[in-house]
Parts: C-alpha cells; sequence; structure tokens
C-alpha cells in the first residue's frame, strides 16, 4: 500500500514534468530537426512553426529570468563586499 493520496479527478498521480531550460529546449531542437526535414504540409509546418516560436518564447524568458537572477547575486555580493572594513581602513583612522 502505498502512501500516495489517491486522485479522484481521474488525472495521473505523476505531474508532468515542469518546464525547465532544458526540456524546452530539447523540444524545440525537435521541433526544428521535423521543420528541416520536410515532407510536411502546410497546415503541420506551421502549428510546428507555432510551436517552436512558443518554444523559443519559453526558453528566452528562462534565460533572461536567470541572467536577472544572477545579476542581482552577483549585485547583493558586491555590496556585502564593500560592507566589510578593509584592514587598511583601520590603519588610517590611527594616523
Amino acid at each position: 500500500m502505498t502512501d500516495l493520496p489517491e486522485q479522484t479527478d481521474g488525472k495521473s498521480a505523476t505531474k508532468p514534468p515542469a518546464k525547465t531550460f532544458e526540456n524546452s529546449f530539447s523540444k524545440l531542437e525537435e521541433v526544428v530537426r521535423k521543420l528541416e526535414t520536410g515532407g510536411l504540409s502546410l497546415d503541420e509546418a506551421t502549428k510546428l512553426f507555432e510551436s517552436g516560436m512558443k518554444l523559443a518564447t519559453k526558453c528566452n524568458e528562462i534565460l533572461s529570468n536567470s541572467e536577472l537572477k544572477i545579476t542581482r547575486l552577483q549585485a547583493n555580493f558586491a555590496e556585502q563586499m564593500n560592507l566589510v572594513p578593509d584592514s587598511d581602513d583601520y590603519d588610517d583612522e590611527d594616523a
């Protein structure tokens, strides 16, 4: 017997994987390969292209958010480093 709660809404007990950058980028690469291979109807190619554009947008959003997070972390670190007085600062006060 498992300790997992039963789901009564008919959905699977496992959640789909979160939309990670790697997952989205992998799907985007798959879409590009299918489009480059060709042999698709115009309707199929258009739907794939639309899907690819959504995936590219998602990847761009994830990268932008990561870049912003890194920039903030660097700024916080730089601010913290400026709060720590240098040992030379104490020597200057005695003069």
